[in-house]
């Protein structure tokens, strides 16, 4: 782990409405390091005391069943918070946070971000819309594992993760950085054989095209059409 000193509050955080005098003194609070991919930011029961916010990287929020079987709740991309539910709740945590690439991340002490929302009330404004956010995520994917089929939820992920960049001919092209099908399953509440049955579905169907790393969204509009968008 590499520390180093970064002033990163920027647009797209809760931070976003402060002045530069008010979020040079935010920043200032803020500690930032580089993680290693699968590093563990902490796990069910443990006391939490710390916001981290997601500068560069991706995070995974997820949660275990007995028999070991992983649900991810959330893929968090910059710019992001997590672990702020222990900050204004009952101080333990209820999930893991693990890093899936090397992250540039801050942290944020629970008093030191108590103080920042009793002294600015656009950051508690933003930090209340953080909580119905996550709120509404996880009731929208409970939604979904109760009321779609896996061809459904998949094609709901692929969309979800799709980033665009321009082809050839200078027109934008979907892709998703390659996930294992494991790790699919995990995020729609599924298991890797039936994940693995669906994706060869969508390719020999046009519906996606896999090369190297990367899973490309050829037909975008029956991922559309199945996601119900």
């Amino acid at each position: 782990m590499r520390q180093r000193s970064i002033h990163y509050v920027q647009a797209g955080d809760i931070f976003q409405d402060l002045d530069a005098t008010q979020r040079a003194q935010v920043e200032r609070q803020i500690s930032y390091a580089h993680y290693p991919a699968g590093q563990l930011f902490y796990c069910p029961d443990e006391r939490g005391e710390t916001l981290f916010v997601l500068r560069e990287g991706r995070v995974r929020l997820y949660k275990l069943s007995a028999e070991g079987r992983a649900l991810t709740l959330a893929m968090l991309e910059p710019v992001s918070l997590f672990g702020e539910m222990t900050l204004v709740g009952h101080w333990l945590h209820d999930s893991f946070a693990e890093s899936m690439s090397e992250c540039l991340i801050g942290s944020l002490n629970r008093e030191q971000l108590r103080a920042i929302l009793m002294q600015q009330p656009a950051v508690a404004l933003r930090f209340m819309d953080l909580m119905g956010q996550r709120l509404r995520t996880l009731e929208n994917k409970l939604a979904d594992i109760a009321f779609k089929s896996v061809p459904q939820r998949l094609a709901s992920v692929l969309l979800n993760l799709a980033e665009a960049r321009p082809d050839g001919n200078g027109r934008p092209t979907l892709f998703v950085t390659r996930y294992t099908h494991q790790q699919l399953a995990e995020m729609i509440g599924s298991y890797r054989e039936t994940v693995t049955k669906a994706m060869g579905e969508f390719r020999d169907n046009g519906i996606i095209r896999i090369d190297n790393d990367q899973i490309y969204l050829a037909n975008v509009t029956e991922l559309q059409s199945l996601a119900g968008r």
